[in-house]
């Protein structure tokens, strides 16, 4: 993809706030009234397809600090037993979900999250395995994954994962810029990370994911060029870079970054065009958003053939459409609901003791938005929406009268380079692919009428 057609103003101009997208309804709008009881029954209604594979997340909270950029939900400790006990409970809710699915127990992606995985021991990372692949069959060819911290992650835990079947591992780098580093209170060196990769693939883990980040403060061109660089060398497979999410009306922590100098709108479309230039020039794909991958890598055949997917691990290339969440604040999808598990681990251990599903809210989605959430992932993972298929596949028509409002504001997106539009198809251009969000965002029944995040009420991240 050729970078060049993106100006930093456009970039600028497209700067506002709004959702990923990792599902449809957004979490905003989810319900408090939904509880365990409506886990349960959306758990035995999934049940009935016993031959359709699973996704499953599993959440680990604990990191030993927190950086102060961090919007994920963490708990800090260094104490070893607060995992023991965490444990504890993940495996009554293995035990509560696996009963309830019954027979269903094929697996196509298994993914460790955090906070920081591997603050978990090897015996605890084993035990884990163990609990989950007691319950649940990892299917030929699954894609097993997990997020590791390149500054304290052991070679001896490397080994294990591998041993024990992962073939995945994505690693946060965000920007090991040491200016940075010391504003933002992460520890992590190149050398760490270099370290790191050269460890997973000795013992087979070809699988090698990064995640960096734009917009941090005390950011400079001149040394996010340089990481960039780097991390071109070290040539992971697929890469996601985030633009920094400064919520600290959500994250209270990140407003002691407001004493530094935070990259303003021109400056993070500035970072962000770096991104693009270097990553294209290394032989990376542009997926969509802000999300890169190797042109032999299998996400980008997902993207050529039509099969790509999201969930609430972002872009996948497996065919699990219900995904469990396990463990606290975890999110599952499961036959047409949204559920999320209580956000505090204390609320989840004590509702697993009390032998009940820690099931706090969700949504159990309308055949509207089960329409709009079809659209939304045709053009965020076919980079289309074809009328004519939304048609065959949902059963519903005439949508081309259905969202004649939302064509028409489309419009001036095909103005802007980012798409073609006819009656009945819209097509996504390669540079259109880094603006999913924006155009997504006209489809979104619960926004503003001019399709805007920036409304009174929930307010989401930057999309440059």
């Amino acid at each position: 993809m050729d970078a060049g057609p993106i100006s930093p103003a456009l970039l600028e101009r497209l700067a506002a706030s709004g959702p990923r997208y990792t599902s449809y309804p957004t979490a905003p709008e989810w319900r408090d009234a939904f509880g365990p009881a409506d886990g349960q029954a959306a758990y035995q209604r999934a049940s009935q397809r016993v031959n359709d594979p699973l996704s499953i997340y599993v959440h680990l909270p604990f990191c030993e600090r927190l950086c102060l950029y961090c919007g994920c939900t963490v708990e800090i400790t260094s104490r070893q037993d607060r995992a023991d006990s965490y444990l504890d409970a993940v495996e009554r809710e293995v035990d509560l979900v696996g009963a309830a699915l019954g027979d269903r127990k094929g697996v196509v992606q298994l993914h460790w999250g955090g906070g920081t995985p591997t603050f978990l021991s090897p015996v605890q990372i084993r035990r884990l395995f163990e609990v989950i692949s007691s319950r649940f069959d990892l299917l030929p060819g699954a894609e097993v994954s997990i997020e590791v911290d390149p500054h304290v992650t052991t070679s001896d835990q490397i080994d294990l994962l591998a041993d024990l079947g992962f073939n995945r591992v994505s690693m946060g780098v965000q920007d090991p810029d040491a200016v940075v580093q010391e504003t933002v209170r992460r520890q992590q060196t190149t050398e760490e990370t270099r370290a790191l990769v050269e460890r997973c693939r000795a013992k087979g883990i070809e699988g090698i994911n990064m995640d960096l980040m734009y917009g941090l403060p005390e950011q400079s061109e001149e040394g996010f060029a340089s990481t960039l660089e780097e991390v071109v060398r070290l040539s992971p497979d697929r890469l996601a870079v985030f633009g920094y999410a400064h919520v600290p009306w959500l994250k209270p922590a990140q407003k002691a970054l407001e004493a530094y100098a935070m990259p303003g709108p021109e400056d993070r479309a500035h970072l962000f065009g770096l991104a693009l230039q270097h990553l294209t020039e290394g032989d990376y794909l542009v997926i969509g958003l802000d999300h890169f991958a190797r042109r032999d890598d299998a996400m980008a055949k997902a993207l050529s053939d039509g099969t790509l997917h999201r969930n609430f691990m972002g872009y996948a290339v497996m065919p699990g459409r219900d995904m469990v969440g396990f463990g606290m604040s975890a999110i599952g999808d499961m036959d047409g609901s949204f559920l999320q598990n209580v956000k505090t681990t204390g609320d989840y251990q004590a509702a697993l003791e009390a032998g009940q599903l820690p099931t706090s809210r969700g949504l159990k989605r309308s055949s509207e938005d089960e329409l709009r959430r079809q659209v939304i992932l045709s053009l965020m993972c076919r980079m289309r929406i074809d009328l004519d298929e939304i048609e065959e596949e949902s059963g519903q028509e005439p949508l081309a009268e259905h969202f004649s409002e939302e064509w028409g504001r489309m419009s001036a997106f095909a103005e802007d380079g980012l798409c073609t539009l006819s009656s009945r198809r819209i097509e996504v251009t390669e540079t259109g692919r880094l603006f999913l969000r924006h155009m997504a965002m006209v489809f979104d029944a619960y926004l503003g009428k001019d399709g805007s995040g920036d409304r009174d009420g929930p307010r989401f991240s930057q999309t440059v």
